[in-house]
Formats: C-alpha cells, sequence, structure tokens
C-alpha cells in the first residue's frame, strides 16, 4: 500500500535535478542500506543486495524530454517495500522539471480488513535532497527547517496559503514576541520534523502574526502561541473553510511529554493529504509511459533465448591453451572420461569440445537470466495484484463508511430538528407566561458549548470530569485523530464522557438511584443526555465466550475496584458508526463502590466476528 509520497517542482536546478536525485539516492542505498547502486543497468532488473532487485529506466523523448526512474523491490519474508524515484526534464524552458518520490510499504491491517494506510516515514535521502535542490510545491518552497517570516514578507505566506496548485500542508505558528523566537522555532521544527517533503512551515514574529490575521480574517487566524495546519485552497473568512485547518494549541506545545505524539500526528495528517492528491497530468503521462517500458522489458527478457552472454564466453586465448592441454592429454584420468562420456550422452552431442562448453555455458546463462526475469515478472504482477486488492478494499470501506457517515447525517439532522422545535416550544411558553425576554436572550455559558477538536485534547480535557478516571492507552484515542479530521468524533465522545460524569454525580448527591442504562433511559433534568440506543449495557454471547475478544475487552482498573486490576468491560458507547473504525468507548460503573466510573478504551471498534 501506498505509504509516503513526495512531488516537487525545481526551478533553478532544472538542468541538474536527475544528477543531484541520483547522487542522494546512490548515497542512501550505499549508506543506510548496504546496497550496490553501481550495478544498476539502464533498462533491466539486477540484484543490488540481498533480497533486494533494482530496475533503472531511462527514455528521451523526440522533444528533448527526459525521464528516469529508478525502482527497488525490497523483499523481506513475504513481505515487500517499493522505493521509486522519477524524474522528468522537460524540453521546453518554459516548463519546469519535477521529481517525484513514492514508497510502498506492507499493508499491516490487510488481515483485520481495516482500510488503513501503513505508514511508511519518510526516506532518509529526502532530507539531504532539499538540502541541494530547490523543491517547490505551487509557489511554495519545501525546505527542511521552518522559514521565519517578518511582517514585511507576510505576503509570502498569504499567497502560499490561498495557492490553488499547492498540493501539500502549510504549517503556521503564531507569536506575539513574547515567545524568543530563535527557541520558538526550533520547538515548531521539533513538531515537523516528519514532514519534510510532503509539507511547508513557517514561523512568524509578533508582526507578521498580526497583519496575517488581519487578511486571513478572525476564523483563520493563528493565535500566538499555537500552530495552524492550513491544506490546500484556503477561502479566508469562510467559517465552515475554516474547520479544515486546525489549531495546535500553546497547552499542547508546551508539555514535553507530548511532542513524540505531536510530530506523528503531524507527520500522518501531512502524508495523508500527499498521498490524497492526484498526480499532476505531467507526471501521469511520464508514469503511464515508463511503466508500459518496464512491462515491455519482462516481456522481452522472457522471450530472448537465443543472445549469448557475453561474460560467459571464454577468451581467445584461453579456448587455444584448453584444446592445447587436450591435445596432450593422451590418457585421461578414467573417472573424467566417464563423466564426459555420461555429460555428452545426457545431453546428446556428438563430442564435448570447447564450443560445445561454450554453448553449454551460453544456455546455462540463458536459463538464470530467465528464472530471473520470470521472478520479476511474477513480482510485478503480485505487486499488481496487491495494488488492486488494496484499491478494491479501501473503495468498500470507503463506500460503507460513505453510507453509514449518511445514517449518522440523517440522524444528527433529526435530532437537531427535535432540540429546535423543542427550544422553540419553550420560547413560546416563556412568553406566554410573561419570561419572553430570557427565552431570547438567555445563553449558555462557553464552558458548556465547547468541545475538544482533537482526541489529543480531549484527553487533556479528561481531569475536569469528576467522576470519570480514564486507565486506557491514550494512544488509541490518539490515533482516531488521523481519521477524524475535523474532531466532530472526539466531540461526540465528550458528549459521552459527560453524560456518564453526570450519571456519577447523580448518583453521588442521591438523584439517582439505578444503573446508567435506565439513567440514559430516564435522565434527570439538568443532566446531559446521551441516546440509550448509542449506549450497550454489555457485549453479546459471541464475544464473551471467545477468548480473544473477551481479553481485548479486559481492561485496566485499580487494584481496589479488583484485585487483579483488570475487569471485563461490556459496556460501551457508540460513538458513531463508520466503517470497520466505529470508534467506542468502554467503561465499567463502580460507583456502587467507590463512586467512580472508570473508562478502560476509547478507540476503533475492538475485534468482533464482523470486525475480523
Amino acid at each position: 500500500m501506498l505509504g509516503f509520497r513526495s512531488y516537487f517542482a525545481a526551478h533553478d536546478h532544472r538542468d541538474n535535478l536527475h544528477t543531484l536525485t541520483r547522487e542522494q539516492l546512490d548515497r542512501w542505498m550505499t549508506d543506510w542500506k548496504g546496497w550496490d547502486p553501481a550495478a544498476l543497468r539502464a533498462d533491466r532488473w539486477v540484484t543490488i543486495g540481498d533480497g533486494v532487485r533494482g530496475l533503472l529506466l531511462h527514455h528521451a523523448g523526440q522533444d528533448g524530454s527526459e525521464s528516469e526512474r529508478v525502482r527497488i523491490v525490497e523483499s523481506k519474508s513475504e513481505e515487500q517495500w517499493v522505493t521509486q524515484v522519477t524524474m522528468h526534464t522537460p524540453s521546453s524552458r518554459d516548463r519546469t522539471a519535477w521529481a517525484w518520490i513514492d514508497v510502498e510499504a506492507p499493508d499491516q491491517d490487510a488481515a483485520t480488513g481495516h482500510a488503513r494506510r501503513t505508514r511508511a516515514g519518510t526516506p532518509r535521502f529526502i532530507a539531504p535532497l532539499l538540502d541541494v535542490v530547490d523543491a517547490w510545491d505551487g509557489s511554495v518552497r519545501l525546505t527542511t527547517r521552518p522559514v521565519i517570516i517578518r511582517g514585511s514578507e507576510v505576503n509570502e505566506v498569504y499567497q502560499a496559503l490561498l495557492d490553488r496548485d499547492r498540493r501539500g500542508f502549510v504549517f503556521v505558528a503564531g507569536n506575539d514576541d513574547t515567545l524568543p523566537l530563535v527557541p520558538w522555532t526550533d520547538l515548531i521544527a521539533k513538531l515537523t520534523r516528519f514532514t519534510h517533503g510532503v509539507a511547508a512551515c513557517y514561523v512568524l514574529d509578533g508582526e507578521a502574526t498580526r497583519l496575517i490575521n488581519e487578511r486571513l480574517g478572525p476564523v483563520h487566524a493563528v493565535p500566538a502561541g499555537t500552530l495552524r495546519s492550513f491544506r490546500p485552497d484556503v477561502k479566508p473568512h469562510d467559517m465552515v473553510d475554516a474547520l479544515r485547518h486546525r489549531v495546535l494549541s500553546t497547552e499542547r506545545i508546551i508539555d514535553d511529554r507530548e511532542h513524540n505524539s505531536l510530530a506523528r500526528i503531524l507527520a500522518s495528517s501531512a502524508h495523508a493529504q500527499a498521498l490524497e492528491q492526484p498526480l499532476p497530468t505531467p507526471a501521469t503521462r511520464v508514469h503511464r509511459m515508463l511503466e508500459r517500458l518496464a512491462d515491455e522489458l519482462l516481456v522481452h527478457r522472457l522471450g530472448d533465448g537465443t543472445r549469448r552472454i557475453a561474460s560467459l564466453e571464454a577468451p581467445a586465448t584461453i579456448q587455444t591453451r584448453v584444446e592445447a592441454q587436450q591435445t596432450e592429454q593422451a590418457a585421461p584420468d578414467d573417472r573424467s572420461a566417464l563423466l564426459l562420456e555420461y555429460l555428452r550422452l545426457k545431453l546428446e552431442l556428438p563430442e564435448i569440445n570447447v564450443d560445445a562448453i561454450d554453448e553449454m555455458a551460453d544456455w546455462i546463462g540463458i536459463g538464470k537470466e530467465s528464472l530471473e526475469a520470470k521472478a520479476d515478472v511474477a513480482s510485478r504482477l503480485s505487486q499488481l495484484q496487491t495494488d488492486l486488492d488494496e484499491v478494491t478494499a479501501v473503495n468498500a470501506a470507503l463506500v460503507r463508511r460513505l453510507e453509514d457517515e449518511q445514517l449518522e447525517n440523517r440522524d444528527a439532522l433529526d435530532g437537531l430538528t427535535r432540540s429546535e422545535e423543542t427550544v422553540r416550544a419553550l420560547r413560546r411558553r416563556l412568553a406566554e407566561t410573561g419570561h419572553g425576554d430570557i427565552a431570547w436572550t438567555e445563553q449558555p455559558a462557553e464552558e458548556h458549548v465547547s468541545r475538544p477538536g482533537s482526541f489529543g485534547e480531549l484527553l487533556r480535557w479528561l481531569p475536569r470530569l469528576k467522576y470519570v478516571v480514564f486507565t486506557g492507552d491514550p494512544d488509541c484515542a490518539i490515533d482516531l485523530d488521523d481519521i477524524d479530521t475535523l474532531g466532530s468524533w472526539a466531540s461526540k465522545t465528550w458528549d459521552a464522557l459527560l453524560a456518564l460524569n453526570d450519571y456519577g454525580m447523580a448518583k453521588a448527591d442521591g438523584r439517582w438511584g439505578r444503573d446508567l442504562h435506565g439513567f440514559l433511559q430516564h435522565t434527570p433534568d439538568g443532566c446531559h443526555v446521551w441516546s440509550v440506543n448509542r449506549y450497550a449495557y454489555d457485549e453479546s454471547e459471541d464475544v464473551k465466550n471467545n477468548t480473544a475478544f473477551r481479553k481485548a475487552r479486559t481492561l485496566t482498573v485499580p487494584e481496589s475496584v479488583h484485585p487483579s486490576g483488570r475487569v471485563f468491560m461490556g459496556a460501551h458507547f457508540k460513538i458513531t458508526q463508520s466503517g470497520m473504525t466505529s470508534p467506542r468507548v468502554h467503561c465499567h460503573d463502580d460507583t456502587a463502590g467507590g463512586g467512580l466510573i472508570y473508562v478502560g478504551y476509547i478507540g476503533r471498534h475492538l475485534p468482533t466476528k464482523q470486525t475480523n
């Protein structure tokens, strides 16, 4: 499955882009991988390392254009990693040269049916390549370190955000001059260190922050001390568009414990954006042409059984020496004579001489190369089949997710309609009783309206809940941020946790004496509501009787709750229905004991017969 993609144009280095790119690629193969890039030969597959095959393609167009591709297939056990680097320089100097790097990684979730990309990571040759080549994503320069922007340079950032030719993220860090610029830039560089080649990053000074915010408007603003991720085609002042561009809070940025997690999240988002973008038309044309050449080479090798292999042909001096030895050796060893006679009979030769041995060596060489060609063809067919299977699986998952999202949206719309009708009826009743001013002026407090924008933020909010304790793995929740790009799942999860906390509070102050299921059915006045249809008080018998499924739901609690420190948490909140992901919150009600509710899991749907 495609796990990494970087595509960029080169202006100043158009004439030597191929050379500079190959230099960094070859250095990576030699220094980091221990392979032999010198073994690469134009238009043929060769072995460059243990379990590693390489193909070098070169095409000179009749119009003067030049295309080059290096494809490396690394086989480990039954898995394959494919690194492919493509370079193209058009004939016209009015058109830019470009480079395109892909890494295909084994699909780690293929066995579970999850349509989820494997993070391949950024190849180690990308950063040094960006240091020697001027790489551009539209009008945005791709660098290995954030670019510091002063007030007079703010138009560069503004144009970059609005650039419709941009494919990747632009990270923008705000400041109000209370943050020292150099340490602040170093921190932002640390957080974006895994996005080289797929995103650009700017760090603004105080004046630049003020100016960019004036031009973008309040909904797209970059508050001081935050980092905002801008996707392509920003629409200033558009409130709906602003939801696409996430803001990383100061609180999370300055927390040393979060740095590694944040770097991974930012990288995952930036890489996903790069992978989702279609290739430019010129790159697609070159790709098809090079793929056709590669396939023709494989077919040609399978059918070429007539040529001699130069490396196996004996030089004339050696042939003369062998013939002389044959003449001088009047009485050969009996065993050798028998073996030679057996070989002659086996191969149905009239006699064995130097020419016959040369011909046999040629055929052995051709046979070896034919086996390699067949292996390469098998690898190619396997790759194509894998690509087809992955596309089919992803398409099926997307169709299912779309259907689920449509159902969720309809359910949310129905709920919103009911809420609006309730508000309208209550306002009418208040007006009829002479309290119309209250009906139209009372607004909920901000703390009752605000919701976390991500699961990372939700985890930081959990200490606000007096009666809910999270004992699970935070990474399982944070992984959902890769999919929940707008934070809607995090918001709904918070709603469920608020209802859970109110349940604990109502039990503590005596307003409620029954279980959680009953609380959700008949929620007391003033408590947060959660649909009982989106809550399961226990798992099915299939799950409880399956050892693996039960183990996945046996989650952490304090030893004061259970001596083993773990209990089976069958009760769960159904946050949303979204294909194989469908996030869930599993909990254990200990209000009758210690007065608390323990949440042991927030994350993807745990395994069942359906998800497996």
